[in-house]
């Protein structure tokens, strides 16, 4: 395949097959790492009594590494063919699903110390391309001896403090998790999809993210089942299959970006060739208002959003006694609901104005978490229902205000500086929920917070708009 500007013309339904491809990786890496695996939860608190903060703090060190790291995961992005990171990220799905399914209390066991090993090396190879960017006049050979030893380190403080310890076995999978998100995730999702559409990209984009909802609504529905006739380390051990299936998929059906492929997107402006040879660079975009009211509006929404969802099933299952199996299904509509959002949204900001669609998002998803801070057992299916509608609209158009607003000429550096502030929202949001369910001994306070947060969110977003002139982009067809 050649590179050439103005590549011929893709099979009509390829780039949607790529659409769905990419709903498919959302669907594991969201859902096996943020939302869908929170079914496992109260099994896990169940026999290892940690207390709820203690065991959040899980999600704050993935989150926390994947905000870290996604700059530079931005520059691979950017550099590598986005088939070769979505294979990887189903590995180490795969490898952290049958680590959970071996964690206790203990002796080391073989497979998670082979988890820090590759975590580190991973790690270490960030480290590597942080270091090229941020100190470019540095040796290779030097980048490299300070990653190993970084590596080195790091492997032997976890000789030393966490092997052989169930909850610091969690939290070193969720490290390597955080790896997981950073190539199998919603950046190189939307970053390869997005290559393939001019026309229709917010369909596209809309399709592509639906399987972080399917990811919700699916492993939570089944998983009790699985967990009930099984218990819940053999429900891991099958879970960890999927990604196996999905890495094949991927190496059979995926090229690349339509310049990797030869081809060009749908509804590109044949003179333009390669689009990724438009847009702001990196230093422009920084330099607008519009980065950083996407930044710290996504920063405020996911902190609130994931909060909701990491602490949803334990909210129903220990505060109002659903069974495990009631809350899947509770969690199954509020992620139906906000994937059809996401769909119907990303198409209705093909049409109008999606800054406007983008605040109406906002309201709805507020005016839900109001009502689940009601802690009324009678409200919090139709809260759930209405953050559902919100969020389901916003995640979309999050991931399309970045790319629209500044275009794909350096779409990997940018989106992964704005994922870095909404990664540390999901952190934060579901650590500090847990720690305040502690010191409370209710939600109430906490989901009071969330819609706080929300509503600051509302006024940051005032201030996004396109810094790009999208329509020498389209055909004129």
């Amino acid at each position: 395949m050649n590179n050439v500007a103005g590549g011929r013309e893709a099979p009509r339904y390829y780039p949607w097959v790529v659409a769905v491809m990419g709903m498919l990786a959302l669907f594991l890496s969201n859902g096996m790492t943020a939302t869908g695996i929170t079914i496992f939860d109260p099994s896990l608190l169940d026999e290892f009594a940690w207390a709820r903060g203690d065991f959040k703090f899980r999600d704050f060190l993935n989150f926390a590494v994947t905000a870290t790291i996604a700059p530079f995961i931005g520059i691979l992005i950017d550099r590598v063919n986005p088939r070769y990171l979505l294979m990887t990220g189903c590995g180490l799905l795969t490898l952290g699903y049958v680590g959970y399914s071996l964690i206790a209390n203990g002796g080391p066991v073989p497979l998670i110390e082979a988890i820090a090993v590759i975590t580190a090396l991973g790690l270490g190879g960030v480290v590597v391309v942080a270091l090229g960017s941020l100190a470019p006049g540095l040796n290779r050979r030097v980048a490299i001896a300070i990653a190993v030893a970084l590596a080195a380190f790091g492997l032997w403080l976890y000789v030393q403090n966490w092997m052989g310890i169930a909850l610091k076995q969690v939290y070193l999978i969720h490290l390597m998790f955080s790896l997981a998100l950073s190539t199998a995730g919603s950046m190189t999702v939307i970053y390869l999809v997005s290559s393939w559409f001019v026309k229709h990209r917010g369909l596209a984009i809309g399709i592509a993210l639906m399987g972080t909802s399917l990811g919700s609504a699916v492993l939570p529905f089944v998983n009790p089942y699985l967990i009930e006739a099984f218990g819940w380390r053999q429900a891991y051990l099958y879970n960890s299959l999927m990604p196996i299936v999905l890495f094949v998929l991927v190496f059979l059906v995926i090229r690349g970006t339509p310049a990797q492929a030869g081809y060009k997107a749908v509804g590109q402006n044949e003179a333009l060739g390669d689009l990724k040879q438009h847009g702001l660079t990196f230093r422009q975009a920084i330099r607008t208002r519009t980065f950083w009211a996407i930044g710290l509006s996504g920063f405020l929404s996911y902190f609130a959003i994931f909060s909701f969802v990491q602490h949803y099933v334990l909210h129903l299952n220990k505060g109002f006694g659903f069974t495990l199996k009631e809350a899947g299904l509770q969690l199954f509509l509020f992620s139906l609901v906000a994937m059809f959002a996401k769909l119907v949204n990303g198409a209705i900001a093909d049409r109008i104005d999606r800054h406007k669609v983008f605040m109406a998002c906002l309201v709805i998803m507020f005016v839900g978490l109001v009502g689940l801070a009601s802690m009324k057992r009678e409200w919090v299916t139709i809260s759930a229902v209405v953050i559902g509608l919100g969020w389901g609209g916003l995640f979309t158009l999050y991931n399309m205000l970045a790319v629209n607003n500044f275009g794909l000429r350096e779409i990997g550096r940018i989106n992964g500086s704005i994922s870095f502030m909404e990664s540390i929202g999901v952190g934060l949001g579901s650590w500090i929920t847990g720690k305040l369910f502690d010191v409370f001994g209710s939600y109430q306070v906490p989901f009071l917070g969330l819609a706080c947060a929300l509503a600051l969110s509302i006024v940051i977003g005032t201030q996004i708009r396109s810094e790009v002139d999208e329509r020498a982009l389209a055909s004129r067809d």
